[in-house]
């Protein structure tokens, strides 16, 4: 015999489609909201985290190229050559015209030829052999005249320069750093370091030595950032003009999110607390990307040099674990649904079961007797009808 199948109850249905489903799809709303804030986060800690390491190391690696440098000046060949050179009498004018003769005839006069041929030429000459990202070593007196040089220069006479006053420092002497600039001829980023040179009797400023530094071992810091398949890091100014990106080489190029960024930069310099070192920008083509930003520490002795890392990233690809979340709980979704529907025919099934049929003969009726032929039942007299009719008797 085949097994009844009720129809369907449409109330049950709908109560349980009422209250089951709306409760379970606000679940997976409030849970994918959360889920996806809380990702957003971590990762917007995660770019902040990495663009304070990269930060660090472009730090580490610009304090040991000066350390390096400063060493190279306490060199005795160095030394002894510009405290021979500071020696001799200072006269702008006959220094001004050598520099006139260098210019023009794209060398050095015979009158100062030696300073790529002294010994201490020679010694810059071979650092520079010896280490390709020294483009460029220079070594002046105290006064700016050239006393040696790795290799020839476009002039003699470095007084009038900006790095070279910075140097001296109204005859403090100190080290100076520029910022990073791209030469287009060597299609390389250079960066320059000028540290002052003491006397080796009394450690009073006789000159300045110059180096010009490749500038790429520190900026593969930098280029060697790599998230996912959008992710990046770059070197940037707090103007937003870009000092290194893996995309472009135009000195004129900016950051794509300038004006949030340079938002933050003047909170920082004004002591505003930040909610977050972390934000989201929209790049171009519209793709909303999360970027992280550390300050680096040069800045705090070489104010001239400010620079910030940037790590970016696409969201939708760092969200993507939340996606696939999604799908999960889509699924969980429809998985209750179906029992909501077996939950629902299991009850109209319920309901619609027989009643029971109810045995008569096992139901105790009260006696009742019949006088005569008359169809008035009689019923027995209670108690106190019998103790009433005994009195009257």
């Amino acid at each position: 015999m085949s097994a009844h199948v009720p129809p369907l109850s449409r109330r049950a249905l709908t109560v349980f489609l009422l209250v089951g489903l709306p409760i379970l799809a606000l679940g997976v709303v409030l849970v994918l909201a959360l889920g996806q804030s809380r990702l957003r986060d971590l990762n917007g800690q995660h770019l902040e985290q990495v663009a304070s390491q990269t930060a660090a190391g472009v730090d580490a690696y610009v304090y040991r190229r000066i350390l390096d440098i400063s060493l190279l000046a306490r060199v005795p060949e160095v030394r002894a050559a510009a405290a021979a050179a500071t020696r001799q009498p200072f006269d702008r004018a006959a220094a001004e015209r050598i520099d006139a003769e260098w210019a023009a005839g794209k060398t050095a006069p015979p009158s100062v030829a030696s300073v790529l041929t002294s010994p201490a030429a020679r010694f810059l000459a071979d650092i520079g052999q010896r280490d390709p990202t020294y483009k460029e070593l220079l070594l002046t007196d105290r006064w700016g005249r050239l006393v040696a040089a790795s290799n020839p220069t476009t002039d003699y006479f470095q007084g009038d320069e900006d790095w070279w006053e910075n140097a001296y420092g109204h005859g403090r002497g100190q080290v100076a750093l520029s910022d990073v600039s791209w030469d287009a001829s060597s299609g390389r980023h250079a960066i320059q370091i000028a540290v002052p040179v003491t006397s080796p009797e009394d450690d009073a400023l006789v000159g300045i030595l110059k180096v010009v530094g490749d500038s790429r071992e520190m900026l593969a810091l930098v280029g060697g950032v790599q998230l996912g398949s959008t992710g990046e890091a770059q070197l940037v100014r707090p103007d937003a003009s870009i000092v290194f990106s893996r995309r472009t080489v135009d000195p004129s190029a900016r950051f794509f999110a300038a004006d949030a960024l340079r938002e933050r930069v003047t909170r920082l310099e004004s002591g505003t607390p930040l909610e977050g070192s972390y934000f989201t920008a929209e790049a171009t083509g519209g793709q909303e990307m999360l970027v992280g930003m550390a300050p680096s520490q040069i800045s705090r002795s070489y104010p001239n040099v400010a620079w910030f890392v940037v790590v970016t990233q696409a969201a939708d690809e760092l969200m993507a674990p939340v996606a696939s979340l999604g799908w999960y709980l889509l699924l969980a979704l429809a998985l209750t649904a179906i029992a909501i529907l077996i939950f629902a025919l299991w009850f109209s099934m319920r309901l619609a079961a027989p009643p029971l049929e109810a045995d008569m003969h096992l139901v105790e009726h009260p006696a009742v007797m019949h006088v005569g032929e008359t169809d008035e039942p009689i019923l027995p007299e209670t108690p106190e009808e019998a103790e009433t009719r005994r009195r009257l008797a």
